[in-house]
């Protein structure tokens, strides 16, 4: 058997299944950049074109950068359905059941990696965005999206090599970079 001739339409096989995934053209882009300036606000910039672009085309994206500079609000303005971290620990290792009941199939955005506190239910601490990572990429349909202030080294260093893989598995990454949007601006004299 020539299983290099299998493997060969294995894979054509697989790559066709890619549902969702289409090519954007640069006018598709251009309108959604348009309309989220028109209607959020939204700030944009040369950084936003590709990971706009991935998105729309069907793709989880994971943004990173430092704080303030648009990650969060940029998903929302794309459409993301945002969950916080904080707000997905909550729900505890009892409890998280129903949050995957209720986004699978959804396209979501997972808000601030790293920034929630490792929980402790039973006497046994679990790091419980491991557990949704590795359930939200290996159980679940729809797509997945992420905002962090972490780089790969510290995604690795926090949640491991196998979670970092699962979140390269679901999402395409981007580096954002900039100043933040939250400092506040100076006020003319005599205001």
């Amino acid at each position: 058997m020539d299983f290099a001739k299998v493997i060969q339409t294995a894979n054509r096989k697989a790559e066709a299944r890619q549902v969702g995934k289409h090519t954007v053209t640069d006018t598709e882009v251009e309108a959604t950049i348009l309309m989220i300036a028109e209607k959020h606000g939204y700030r944009a910039s040369e950084q936003i074109v590709e990971p706009i672009r991935a998105y729309l085309e069907g793709y989880g994206i994971i943004l990173s950068g430092d704080a303030g500079i648009g990650k969060t609000f940029l998903m929302k303005c794309l459409g993301a359905r945002l969950y916080a971290t904080e707000q997905i620990i909550s729900y505890g290792l009892r409890d998280i059941h129903n949050w995957y009941e209720w986004t699978d199939g959804n396209n979501i955005c997972i808000d601030d990696l790293g920034s929630e506190r490792i929980t402790a239910e039973y006497g046994a601490k679990e790091d419980l965005m491991k557990v949704v990572l590795a359930h939200r990429s290996e159980r679940q349909k729809g797509r997945t999206s992420i905002t962090t202030n972490f780089n790969s080294d510290q995604i690795t260093a926090r949640y491991g090599e196998r979670t970092l893989s699962r979140i390269l598995g679901m999402c395409k990454p981007f580096k954002l970079t900039g100043t933040s949007m939250r400092t506040p601006k100076p006020v003319p004299a005599g205001n």
